[in-house]
C-alpha cells in the first residue's frame, strides 16, 4: 500500500511536493463501519488509516502527468537500475529546466509504502548519471520506532546488519549508476526481493492503452473469477455483447513484417511463465453478438474487438488490471482515467474500490478532467489533489483538505466541489488569456 510519494527538482516540480494516501485526521466522512461503501481502509489496531482512492485535477500542462511519470521512474529505478546502466542517466537528466540553478541540484525521490504490515521509507537522489545518496528505513509491525536498513552517501554505504541481513559485501558490487536496493535484490537479499516483487506485481501504472489489452486478455483466459467479472461489466455497459472470445496462438516471427512484431506482443506468455525469452504469440479478442431474423435469435456473430467503439476497447483493456488489483491488493495508477468512458461508468468503477470486498486495501490513483466525479459523496477532501503551474513554469501540488480559500478559510465538507472548482475557487484551472478575441477574429484575415 502506498502512503506517500515525494519529489523535488523533477520535470516541472522544482520545489519539493508530497502526495499522500494517508487519511487526514480532520476528515471523517465516508468511513463509517456500517456503510456499504467506505473510502478509507483501517488497520486492525485502528492506528493506520489509508485512502482507497485519490484523484488529481488540474489544467493541461500543470504537472498531473509529471507526477505519475515520476512514480513510474521511481518504480523503474528499483526494478531495472541494476541491469540497465541508462536508467539512472536518463532520470537524472529530468531536472527542472527553467532555472539556472536546478541543473546543479540532484533529482530527489522518496516513497513510503507498506508491505505485509511493514512500513518502508525508501529514497534516493540522482545527479549527472550517478546515485549520490540513497536510504531505506523501516518500521516493524510491533514497533513504533523507525530503524534504518542502510544509508548511502556517494560510494559509501552503511548497513544496519540487525535489520538488513544478507547484504554483506554488496556495497563493493554496487555501481554508482545503480541503486543499492536493486543490487541487493539481484543477490537475493530478502527485504530487497520483497520490495522489488511488490513494485513489479502490485504497483502498476497505466497510460493510454499501453499493453493492457493483452494483459486483460491474459487474465481473462487464466482467471475464471476475473473472466466472469469482465463479462458482467461488458454486458452491463453494452447488453448487445453476449460473450467475449479470446484466442492465443503462436506466431512464426520470421514471417511477420517488422513493423507488426511489436503488435504481436509477448505479454500473455510472460504473464504465464515470467520468461523474458517467451515465444511470440498472437492474441485475438472478439465479441459475440446475437443475430436476428425478425424478432428471433438465429445465431451468433463474431466481431473483432478492434471494430467495436473506442470506449468499448478502452473498457475491456482497463478491466484486467482493474480486477486483478482488486483481487490481489496493491496500487494502480491511471493517467487520464475516464478517457472515452461515460462519467457514470467511471463513477461505478470507482465505487468497486470502496466496496467492503476490498480487504487488501487495493488503491486507485488517477488523473482526470472529469469534474462530474468531483463530488463529496465520491471523494473526501483529502482524496482530491490539484496541480497548478506558476508563471515561471513551476508546478505545485496540494490537496483540497489543506487548501485555504482567500488564504484563511478551509474548504467545508459540504461544499460543491465540482462547481466551486470550475469557478476557480480552488485554483488549478486553465487560463486561456484573451481567447474570446481569438475566437472573434478567427478567419477574418482569410
Amino acid at each position: 500500500m502506498l502512503l506517500e510519494f515525494t519529489i523535488k527538482n523533477y520535470l516541472s516540480f522544482a520545489n519539493e511536493v508530497c502526495f499522500s494516501m494517508v487519511a487526514a485526521n480532520t476528515v471523517k466522512e465516508n468511513e463509517n463501519d456500517g456503510d456499504s461503501l467506505q473510502n478509507v481502509w483501517k488497520s486492525e489496531d485502528g492506528k493506520q488509516r489509508l485512502l482507497k482512492a485519490a484523484a488529481i485535477y488540474g489544467p493541461n500542462g500543470s504537472g498531473k502527468s509529471s507526477l505519475i511519470i515520476g512514480m513510474a521512474d521511481y518504480r523503474t529505478m528499483i526494478l531495472s537500475s541494476f541491469k540497465d546502466e541508462d536508467v539512472v542517466r536518463g532520470i537524472s537528466r529530468k531536472f527542472f529546466r527553467f532555472s539556472s540553478e536546478s541543473c546543479k541540484e540532484p533529482v530527489s525521490m522518496q516513497m513510503i509504502f507498506m508491505i505485509n504490515q511493514i512500513r518502508y521509507r525508501l529514497g534516493f537522489q540522482l545527479h549527472e548519471g550517478k546515485v549520490v545518496t540513497e536510504w531505506l528505513y523501516m518500521i516493524a509491525p510491533d514497533s513504533m520506532r523507525e530503524s534504518y536498513c542502510y544509508k548511502r552517501i556517494g560510494d559509501k554505504i552503511t548497513i544496519n546488519t540487525r535489520t538488513f541481513k544478507g547484504a554483506s559485501g554488496l556495497p563493493q558490487k554496487t555501481r554508482d549508476d545503480s541503486l543499492f536496493i536493486s543490487t541487493c535484490a539481484q543477490y537475493n537479499v530478502s527485504i530487497s526481493q520483497e520490495i522489488k516483487n511488490w513494485f513489479n506485481e502490485s504497483f502498476n501504472i497505466l497510460s493510454g492503452l499501453d499493453d493492457t489489452l493483452h494483459y486483460t486478455a491474459g487474465v481473462f483466459m487464466s482467471d475464471e473469477n476475473i473472466r466472469k467479472n469482465i463479462l458482467s461489466i461488458m454486458n452491463i455497459v453494452d447488453n448487445n455483447i453476449k460473450s467475449i472470445d479470446v484466442t492465443d496462438t503462436p506466431v512464426d516471427s520470421s514471417v511477420v513484417p517488422t513493423g507488426q512484431i511489436s503488435v504481436l506482443t509477448e505479454i500473455l506468455n510472460k504473464i504465464k511463465t515470467k520468461d523474458n525469452n517467451a515465444e511470440l504469440r498472437k492474441i485475438e479478442v472478439s465479441t459475440l453478438h446475437d443475430v436476428y431474423a425478425d424478432e428471433e435469435i438465429t445465431g451468433k456473430a463474431k466481431l473483432l474487438l478492434g471494430d467495436e467503439s473506442l470506449g468499448t476497447i478502452r473498457l475491456f483493456s482497463l478491466l484486467g488490471p482493474w480486477f486483478d488489483t482488486l483481487k490481489k491488493g496493491g496500487t494502480i495508477i491511471i493517467d487520464e482515467f475516464g478517457a472515452s468512458l461515460h462519467t457514470q461508468l467511471s463513477i461505478e468503477l470507482l465505487k468497486l474500490f470502496y466496496n467492503l470486498y476490498n480487504p487488501h486495501c487495493a488503491q486507485l490513483i488517477f488523473s482526470t478532467h472529469d469534474t462530474n466525479i468531483l463530488r463529496k459523496e465520491l471523494l473526501r477532501r483529502d482524496q482530491v489533489w490539484f496541480t497548478e503551474k506558476d508563471s515561471h513554469g513551476v508546478s505545485d501540488l496540494y490537496s483540497l483538505v489543506e487548501y485555504k480559500i482567500n488564504q484563511a478559510t478551509s474548504v467545508r465538507n459540504d461544499a460543491s466541489f465540482g462547481k466551486d472548482y470550475l469557478t476557480g475557487r480552488y485554483g488549478a484551472i486553465p487560463y486561456f488569456g484573451n481567447i474570446e478575441k481569438f475566437i472573434r477574429d478567427y478567419g477574418k484575415e482569410e
